[in-house]
This record gives C-alpha cells, sequence and structure tokens, in this order.
C-alpha cells in the first residue's frame, strides 16, 4: 500500500512554500524532506516540483494532487476526532433552540434519562416559534419542516415522520354535524395556530392526489398547541394537530378524526447541526440520545411520494396507510359515527 505520510509530507511543502519551510513546520531534517518527495516522485512517475537553489515551483499536476492530499489530511483528521470524541465524556453546555411544542412533548419526557446518564452535562433550551437565524450561537436547532424540505446548508439527522390530522368533539359535530368535505369543515368553527395574521389555512390531499389548502378563519389563534388541543376538546373548533399531540384523546373517544379520506401532507421532525466536525462528545451524545428515543408516527416503508401537479409543482409525501388506520378511533364513536352518516 501507498504511504500515505508521504502525500502529507508533499502537501506541507507545497504549503510551506519549500522544503525549509516544511522541514520547519514538521520539525525533521530538511534532506529528510527532500528524499521523502523524491520517492513519491518515483513511485509516482510524474515531477511534482521543480527545483533549483534559486527557485521553487509546484507543477500543475503537483497543485492537483495537492489539492487531494489537502482532501485526505481533513479527513483523517476528522477520523481521529471522531474516535477522540466517542472517548471523551461527555461535559460542558448544550445550547438547543426548538419550538415550544416540540420541547413540551418530545424533549421534556428524555431530559432526565439523558441528564443522569451524562451528569457533567448542561442544557440550555430555548423553546420559541420565532424564526431563529441558523447563524446564531445555538449547537443544535430543532426543527418541524414538511418533506421534502429544502436543504437549509446545515447538517440534518431526522427524528420522525409527524402526521398531522383535522379533529373535533362529538360535541361540535353533534352540534354542527360531520362535515363531507374540506370545503364544509372549513364553515365549522375552527382553531388556528401559529401566526395571528394569517392566512390560515388547512394542508390536504384530495383523492387525485393533488394537495389543496382550505381557507378557513378560526375563531380562537394561539401560538400554544396544547391550548389549541384544550379548545377543539372544549368544543371551541375543529383543529388540525399533529397525532402524537392528540392520539390520546383520539383513543379515548374525546376527539374525532374528521375527513379521513383527506389526508394532510407529511412533517418531519429534524435536528439540525453546523458541522460533525469538531463536534463537542455531549452534543454529539445528545443527539444519538433523540435519535434512538424518538419514532415515527409513519415508518419510512409506508412513505407514499408524490411529485405534484397543477399549480402545485412541488412534491410532497403522505401515508400510505389510511387516517383510520393510523389513528383508530374508539369502537363506540366509530359505531356511532357509521349511524350518523347512513342516517
Amino acid at each position: 500500500m501507498e504511504d500515505l505520510n508521504d502525500f502529507f509530507i508533499f502537501s506541507q511543502v507545497v504549503e510551506h512554500n519549500g522544503f525549509t519551510g516544511a522541514a520547519r513546520a514538521l520539525g525533521v531534517a530538511r534532506s529528510s524532506i527532500c528524499r521523502r518527495v523524491g520517492q513519491l516522485e518515483e513511485r509516482l512517475g510524474v515531477r511534482l516540483v521543480q527545483r533549483s537553489t534559486r527557485h521553487f515551483v509546484v507543477t500543475d499536476l503537483g497543485m492537483q494532487l495537492h489539492g487531494h492530499c489537502v482532501k485526505m489530511v481533513a479527513e483523517a483528521t476528522a477520523a481521529y476526532e471522531r474516535v477522540a470524541c466517542a472517548r471523551a465524556t461527555p461535559s460542558g453546555l448544550i445550547r438547543l433552540s426548538c419550538p415550544p411544542i416540540v420541547a413540551q412533548l418530545l424533549v421534556s419526557p428524555l431530559l432526565p434519562e439523558f441528564t443522569e446518564k451524562n451528569p457533567e452535562v448542561r442544557i440550555a433550551i430555548e423553546a420559541t416559534d420565532r424564526r431563529v437565524d441558523l447563524e446564531e450561537n445555538f449547537d443544535l436547532f430543532i426543527r418541524v419542516r414538511q418533506i421534502p424540505s429544502e436543504d437549509s446548508g446545515m447538517v440534518m439527522r431526522s427524528l420522525g415522520i409527524v402526521q398531522q390530522v383535522l379533529v373535533a368533539s362529538r360535541a361540535l359535530l353533534e352540534r354542527y354535524g360531520r362535515p363531507a368535505t374540506p370545503t364544509e369543515a372549513a364553515r365549522m368553527p375552527s382553531l388556528g395556530h401559529g401566526s395571528f395574521q394569517g392566512p390560515h389555512v388547512w394542508r390536504l390531499v384530495d383523492q387525485q392526489e393533488q394537495e389543496i389548502q382550505i381557507r378557513h378563519e378560526p375563531k380562537l389563534i394561539s401560538d400554544d398547541m396544547v391550548l389549541v388541543r384544550q379548545a377543539a376538546l372544549q368544543g371551541v373548533g375543529v383543529a388540525q394537530l399533529p397525532l402524537s399531540v392528540c392520539l390520546s384523546e383520539i383513543r379515548q373517544g374525546l376527539l374525532e378524526v374528521i375527513l379521513p379520506e383527506f389526508p394532510a401532507p407529511l412533517f418531519e421532525i429534524q435536528v439540525l447541526f453546523p458541522s460533525r466536525r469538531g463536534m463537542l462528545p455531549a452534543v454529539r451524545s445528545f443527539i444519538d440520545f433523540l435519535s434512538a428515543h424518538c419514532a415515527s408516527e409513519v415508518p419510512e416503508w409506508q412513505i407514499k411520494r408524490h411529485d405534484g401537479r397543477g399549480h402545485r409543482v412541488n412534491p410532497f409525501w403522505t401515508s400510505r396507510k389510511s387516517l383510520e388506520q393510523v389513528a383508530p378511533q374508539s369502537r363506540e364513536r366509530i359505531n356511532s359515527r357509521r349511524e350518523v352518516r347512513v342516517a
């Protein structure tokens, strides 16, 4: 196998513009540097540098080789850092930015176990729905984004796929009836999550597998998803919520999934970070811990990809399973709903 140290030595000769500078940087004799580069040229059968007593010039081929040597050294350094980080004890401060609902339902339940296993790690969390600049002083960002999402320029690791559902309380449905179309649902009292200014839309997929956007005018708007869920439970209006936020209430019969034949495009919970290189052991350990303890609501093999048609040209993903399979509802409510439809 080729001695990779000679490639490193050659890269140092180029970086320091000569044998003398490379010898001084590496702490070895100049004659040794000259001999190693000469042996490399002999093995490769090419001239890498033109040298004389007065001039030192790197050949064109030598510059091309230098580019590869720099990448090789960088990868070797990254490999060493990876092993060193894996052996090091996680410690220090992790700075995390994530939406409040993610902090409440995903991160918070996992913190006791993680901090117990990593007693020297401290965690600072900014739970916010504001648009955070990725250049801000955070080690990690957790975001919920429709998939496929645009490249942010950062490294991404998936923590799971999220299925949204339209839900309403039985009291609301008994008062206004069960809608047969998204347009009918939009005429009912509704709830909005996010920006107060709007517009407020439900993103759904119709039977022609096209994404549709249904505008509605919420009676209540809040950036707190738990508050929106509570309002839905109290019959204030129809809400579109992540399945994980309301699955327990669906199974208990407190909320009912409406329009299951109109699924919503899938979202993904993503943890973003600037680079794997030089990552602190504490940060790497936290990412691995989150990944190991988060589960998708929709397994990858059940995801169906759509290219988008008509005015909607961007691709989107949905679940191959129906919402009734993804979010099983109580038998009593299913029977009641069927009786209403038959009537």
